[in-house]
C-alpha cells in the first residue's frame, strides 16, 4: 500500500478514535466514577448512593447528589450528603497512575456531615482508605454551604452555614454563622466568624479570625500531608485577653492506640478579661504570667505516657481571696506523677508542697492516690491564708508554721507533721500558743503531742486513732478553763465584765472510743460541783445514735449559793438561795434512769428570768427514782400570795414528759375569756370567788421540744361561772411562753397571805370613816 494511503488510513483511524472518545467518554466517565465510588466505599464499610452524574467531554464531572453512610451500626457512624459536587479530574494521573493529585478542582454547593464516635480505639477506615483520601485532596476547594455535627463521647461540635474556599494560587476565605463546642469542661458558642485561608502542600491555614472580644485566632494550620500514613497535625497561635497561646498537636494512629504529641505555651493572659468574657459569677483578677505544657502518648497506655506542666499565676484575686504568686510544676513519666513544686506566696505567707505519686490504674485511684511528699509552711497572717480555701478570714488570725512529710503508699498513711503557732484565733476564739506533733503509721494516726494555751486556760492530750475498721481511738485529755463563761458568748454578754469567774477542770481517759471523764466546777463561796461521766462516742456518731448509747453521769453539788453565781443560768433566774443535791443518770438519753435529789432553799427569783410569771420566791425538793420523780414540795410566792404545791414527774421518754401538780390550798381559774394558747401565767389574790377550783395541773411535752400543753382539772364539787369544758373534762391549753407579742394570760387565783388581808381590811375601814 502506498505511503499516502497508509497516512490517510492512520489519520482516519485517529479521527475515528477521537470521535468515539467524544461520543462515549461521558458515558464511560460517569459510570466508571459511579462504579469506583461504590467499590471504594464498600471496601471501607460504607454504602454509597449517587443520584445522577453529568460528565461532559473535557469538562468537570458533576455529581448531583452523593450520600455516604456507614453499613455497620458500631461505635463509629458516618452520614455524609454532598449536593451538586463538581469534580475536575486530572485524567493523566488517573489513567497512568502517576503520583500527584487526581482532582484539580472540587466545588460543592451544599455539604452535610454527621460523625458519631463513642469508642476512641475503633478505627474508622483502613490504611489503604487513608491513602486514598490523601490522593483525593484537591488543588482547589470550594464549599458554598456546609452543616457539620461531630460527636466524640461527651464532646459535641456543631458548625452551621459554613463557607470555605481554598486554593494553592490565591487566598481563600472562611465564614460560619455559628460554631458551638460543648464538653464537660467547656461550653462556648462563636457567631459570625470570618477569616482568610491558604492551601499549600496539603496544609490548610486559617488566619485572621476573631472568635470573640479579646480572643483572636492569628493562625491555625492543619497538616494533611501525612494523612496516608495515618498522621495529622495542627499548629495554632491565638491572642487571648492580652496574652498569647501557642500550640502544636499531632496524632498518629497507625498502631492500635493513638499516639498524641502535644506541646504548648501561654504568656501574660489577663484573668480579669477571661472572667468577663466567660461570664463568671465572681470576677477573677490576676495574670497567667507563663505556662508550658507537653504530652506524649495515650491515656489508654499509661506506661508510655510522658507529660510536664509548669505555670505561674501572679496577682490572683477572687472574691476576698488574694495571692501574690502561685507556681505549679509537675511531670509524669514511668507511671509516676512528680509534683516538683506547689508554691503559694501571699504577702508574708508561704506554702510549699512537693512529692511523688504513682499513676492511678483506674478512675477510683485518683480518689486515693499513692503520694509521698514534703510540706513546709510559714504563715504569718492565718486569716488571709485560710481565705484562699473559702474560710471566713475574720474567724482566723495569728502565726503558724508547719513542717513535715507524708506517705500514702499502699493506701496506708504514713509520715509526720509538726505544727507550732502563736497569737492565734480559731473561729473567733483566741489562742496564745499551739504545739502539735502528729505521726501517721500505717492505718494509725498518732497524736504524739497536743498543747493549746489561752491566757490561764490550757488543753493538752495525746492519743491514737485507727484509720480503718470502726475508727476506734484512745488517749488522754486534760483541760482547764479559768472561766467557763468565756466559752459561752451569749452568757458572757448578758452577765457583763463584772461577772465572777467560774473555773473548771476536766480530765478524760479514752479507751476504744469509750470516754471516762471527771471534772470539777468551782463557784465563788460555794462547794465545788463535781461530775463524772462514762459513755461511748464513736467517730461519725450522730445525735440520734448517741441518744441510744449507754451512759452513766453523776453530778454532785453540795451547796451552791446562788447570790454569788447568778450567771450559771441564762437568762438570770435566781438572785439568792441555796441549791444542793446529787443526781445520777444511767441507761440511755432516750430512756433515762435518774436517781438522787435536788433541793432549793429560799430562792429569790429575778424578774428578768421569769417574765412569763409574777413569782418572786421559790423553794422545792425533788427526789428522782428511775423514770419518775416525786416533787415533795414546791413552795412559790408572789407579792400577795403563797402557794404550797406537790406532785410527780414522769419521764420514761424525754419526748413525752408529764408533770402533775396539786395545791394544798385552793386555786381558782380566773380567766374570763377564751384563749388558744398561754404566753403568760399570773397568780392573783382571790377571796372565795365564784370561779372553778383547780384540783390538778398537768404539763405535757418534750424536754428539747416546743409545743408543751397545760391541762387544768377542775374540782368536781366546784360551781363554775368561768369558761370551761362543757363536758366537765380538763381544760387543755397550749403553752406559747415568750413567743406571741399579744398578751394571752392564764390568771389563777389563790387566797392572799394574812398580812395582805389585814392591810386590805384597814384600807376599807379608813374609807368608811371618811
Amino acid at each position: 500500500m502506498p505511503l499516502r494511503n497508509r497516512l490517510s488510513l492512520a489519520i482516519l483511524l485517529i479521527l475515528l478514535v477521537v470521535l468515539l472518545t467524544i461520543v462515549f467518554a461521558p458515558f464511560a466517565v460517569s459510570n466508571g466514577l459511579r462504579l469506583w465510588i461504590w467499590w471504594a466505599a464498600r471496601q471501607e464499610g460504607f454504602v454509597a448512593s449517587i443520584d445522577k452524574v453529568d460528565a461532559s467531554f473535557l469538562r468537570p464531572v458533576v455529581i448531583r447528589q452523593l450520600h455516604l453512610k456507614s453499613v455497620r451500626d458500631n461505635a463509629f457512624r458516618v452520614d455524609l450528603t454532598a449536593t451538586d459536587a463538581s469534580v475536575g479530574l486530572n485524567f493523566k494521573h488517573v489513567l497512568l497512575h502517576m503520583r500527584g493529585r487526581i482532582i484539580r478542582n472540587l466545588s460543592i454547593r451544599e455539604l452535610r456531615v454527621e460523625l458519631h464516635r463513642t469508642n476512641p480505639n475503633l478505627r474508622a477506615i483502613t490504611r489503604r482508605g487513608w491513602a486514598t483520601l490523601q490522593r483525593l485532596l484537591p488543588e482547589n476547594l470550594s464549599i458554598a454551604n456546609s452543616e457539620v455535627r461531630v460527636e466524640n463521647g461527651p464532646t459535641l461540635i456543631l458548625l452551621r452555614r459554613g463557607v470555605l474556599s481554598a486554593s494553592e494560587t490565591e487566598a481563600g476565605r472562611f465564614s460560619a454563622s455559628e460554631v458551638m463546642i460543648a464538653s464537660p469542661w467547656l461550653r462556648q458558642t462563636f457567631s459570625q466568624l470570618r477569616g482568610a485561608t491558604h492551601w499549600e502542600t496539603n496544609r490548610l491555614t486559617l488566619g485572621g479570625l476573631t472568635l470573640s472580644r479579646g480572643l483572636d485566632l492569628q493562625s491555625a494550620t492543619a497538616d494533611f500531608s501525612r494523612l496516608g500514613k495515618q498522621r495529622v497535625g495542627l499548629q495554632f497561635e491565638v491572642d487571648v485577653f492580652g496574652g498569647k497561646i501557642r500550640g502544636n498537636i499531632s496524632d498518629e494512629w497507625r498502631s492500635q492506640h493513638s499516639n498524641w504529641k502535644i506541646a504548648g505555651g501561654a504568656s501574660d493572659i489577663s484573668l480579669g478579661q477571661t472572667s468577663d468574657a466567660f461570664g463568671f459569677a465572681d470576677r477573677v483578677d490576676g495574670l497567667l504570667h507563663a505556662a508550658n505544657f507537653t504530652f506524649r502518648g495515650n491515656l489508654a497506655e499509661p506506661d508510655r505516657v510522658t507529660a510536664s506542666l509548669w505555670s505561674e499565676l501572679t496577682g490572683l484575686t477572687w472574691r476576698n481571696r488574694t495571692a501574690e504568686a502561685i507556681m505549679l510544676g509537675a511531670a509524669v513519666y514511668n507511671r509516676k506523677i512528680q509534683l516538683q513544686q506547689l508554691y503559694i506566696r501571699q504577702r508574708s505567707n508561704q506554702f510549699t508542697l512537693s512529692g511523688e505519686a504513682d499513676f492511678p490504674t483506674n478512675s477510683s485511684g485518683w480518689l486515693s492516690p499513692d503520694f509521698r511528699g514534703n510540706i513546709s509552711a510559714s504563715i504569718n497572717q492565718l486569716g488571709d491564708f485560710v481565705a484562699l480555701f473559702g474560710a471566713n478570714p475574720g474567724d482566723f488570725a495569728g502565726k503558724i508554721t508547719i513542717e513535715g512529710a507524708m506517705d500514702t503508699r499502699d493506701r496506708k498513711f504514713g509520715g509526720r507533721l509538726a505544727i507550732e503557732g502563736a497569737s492565734l484565733t480559731f473561729f473567733k476564739t483566741e489562742i496564745d500558743s499551739l504545739a502539735a506533733k502528729v505521726n501517721l503509721k500505717g492505718t494509725e494516726l498518732e497524736i504524739e503531742q497536743l498543747e493549746i494555751k489561752r491566757r490561764n486556760d490550757s488543753l493538752s492530750g495525746q492519743g491514737k486513732i485507727d484509720m480503718s475498721g470502726d475508727h476506734n481511738y484512745s488517749g488522754t485529755l486534760d483541760a482547764r478553763a479559768d472561766n467557763l463563761l468565756d466559752y459561752f458568748s451569749s452568757v458572757r454578754r448578758a452577765t457583763g465584765k463584772s461577772a465572777d469567774r467560774i473555773p473548771v477542770d476536766v480530765q478524760a481517759t479514752i479507751n476504744s472510743s469509750n470516754w471516762d471523764a471527771h471534772g470539777v466546777v468551782r463557784v465563788l463561796d460555794s462547794n465545788p460541783i463535781s461530775f463524772t461521766a462514762n459513755f461511748p462516742l464513736r467517730i461519725g456518731t450522730d445525735w440520734n445514735a448517741f441518744q441510744l448509747s449507754p451512759l452513766n453521769v453523776t453530778v454532785d453539788f453540795p451547796s451552791i449559793f446562788l447570790a454569788k453565781a447568778p450567771q450559771l443560768f441564762h437568762p438570770a433566774i435566781f438572785q439568792d438561795g441555796i441549791l444542793s443535791g446529787s443526781v445520777s443518770l444511767s441507761e440511755t438519753l432516750q430512756h433515762p434512769r435518774i436517781t438522787g435529789d435536788v433541793q432549793l432553799v429560799n430562792g429569790k427569783l429575778s424578774g428578768d428570768g421569769w417574765t412569763s410569771f409574777n413569782l418572786v420566791e421559790a423553794s422545792s425538793r425533788i427526789a428522782f427514782a428511775g423514770n419518775r420523780a416525786s416533787v415533795e414540795f414546791f413552795n412559790v410566792a408572789t407579792k400577795d400570795v403563797d402557794l404550797l404545791l406537790r406532785g410527780e414527774i414522769l419521764f420514761d421518754d424525754p419526748n413525752d414528759v408529764t408533770v402533775r401538780m396539786s395545791a394544798a390550798t385552793p386555786i381558782f381559774d380566773l380567766t374570763s375569756s377564751q384563749i388558744d394558747c398561754v404566753n403568760k401565767i399570773q397568780i392573783a389574790p382571790a377571796v372565795l370567788p365564784l370561779a372553778p377550783a383547780v384540783a390538778e395541773f398537768e404539763f405535757h411535752g418534750g424536754v428539747f421540744q416546743s409545743g408543751w400543753t397545760v391541762a387544768l382539772q377542775e374540782d368536781a364539787g366546784s360551781q363554775s361561772l368561768a369558761i370551761s369544758d362543757p363536758d366537765g373534762a380538763a381544760r387543755k391549753l397550749l403553752l406559747c411562753l415568750g413567743t406571741s407579742p399579744e398578751e394571752k394570760t392564764l390568771t389563777l387565783g389563790a387566797l392572799p397571805r394574812a398580812e395582805t388581808n389585814v392591810e386590805a381590811t384597814r384600807s376599807k375601814g379608813q374609807k368608811k370613816r371618811r
